[in-house]
């Protein structure tokens, strides 16, 4: 029975998560939520968790900005993709190209970080519980969209 309570509550801070993905004033309780699902995930000790989420924010800004900047090429550069010369979708495709690089070596330097603080089994899983929480969001948008 209080298996099924916390699976309902769990549940229900998902539909509320799920309106931050429409930004505005909801992001700080999604980050929060995030946080929650993902400490859970990784069964992180206090200690884990006191070293860990410094340093997993730090990872997640850069990826933000990474993805900003991609938001700006694509919209800027490809706003008029019809109207496009090819030297110019050349450059387009290697910026994204770059964006997309740069997004890994940001991977790569904050796996070997993660490392440094938990056991590689846990970085694995927190790669997977950044998955699983997208899932998550997405399903509930949906659900609340068919309402």
């Amino acid at each position: 029975m209080k298996m099924r309570i916390n699976l309902i509550l769990i549940l229900f801070v998902f539909v509320q998560a799920a309106w931050a993905q429409r930004g505005g004033p909801y992001k700080d309780k999604v980050d929060a939520l995030k946080v929650g699902f993902i400490t859970k995930k990784l069964d992180l000790t206090a200690g884990e968790a006191q070293k860990f989420w410094p340093v997993y924010n730090k990872y997640h800004e850069l990826l933000e900005k990474n993805r900003s900047g991609m938001k700006e090429i694509l919209g800027e550069q490809l706003g008029n993709l019809d109207n496009m010369t090819s030297a110019e979708a050349d450059k387009a495709l290697l910026e994204m190209q770059a964006m997309r690089s740069q997004e890994l070596e940001v991977l790569k330097l904050y796996t070997l970080e993660f490392k440094k603080i938990l056991p590689t089994q846990k970085v694995v899983k927190l790669f997977i519980a950044e998955q699983e929480f997208k899932r998550e969001l997405l399903r509930q948008l949906k659900e609340q969209r068919r309402r």
